[in-house]
């Protein structure tokens, strides 16, 4: 018996699975935009919050500290985000989404909803409307381990 037997019923098998292929739309989608995954996650937190520290980002991503300085890093290298002092401690910085960044953001917003859109076709509008909604009450529950 080969694993997909083994475990090919099971939720959390099929959720991995899944969220591989699903990884995989959003590269393939980001690929043209000069994006990944990652950097529209930072990206979309900065223009959400109107600017963050570093540290406030590896918190709100998830993502490690090392891997954030690049993730800024290339951010800032495509144009897509700036460090600006903190107005309110100068000994900390600030990473500002900007313009280009905020139109960036909302292409790739548009282009993911497209990719979403047939990734989930295959589900009639309201088991899609329901998968929906049992993945945020899930991963509201789950949200600190993932």
């Amino acid at each position: 018996m080969n694993s997909e037997e083994r475990f090919g019923d099971a939720t959390g098998f099929l959720l991995h699975r899944l969220g591989i292929g699903a990884g995989r739309v959003i590269e393939r989608t980001l690929r043209p935009l000069g994006l990944r995954g990652r950097e529209l996650r930072v990206l979309g937190i900065v223009v959400d919050s109107g600017g963050r520290s570093q540290r406030e980002l590896v918190v709100s991503s998830g993502l490690d500290r090392t891997t954030m300085v690049g993730v800024v890093d290339r951010l800032e290298d495509l144009g897509l985000v700036e460090r600006r002092s903190d107005s309110g401690d100068r000994r900390k910085q600030a990473v500002v989404a900007t313009d280009e960044g905020r139109s960036a953001f909302d292409e790739a917003a548009a282009l993911l909803a497209e990719a979403e859109a047939e990734f989930v076709s295959p589900l009639s509008a309201e088991r899609q409307r329901l998968l929906n909604e049992l993945l945020k009450e899930l991963f509201a529950e789950r949200r600190p381990d993932c």
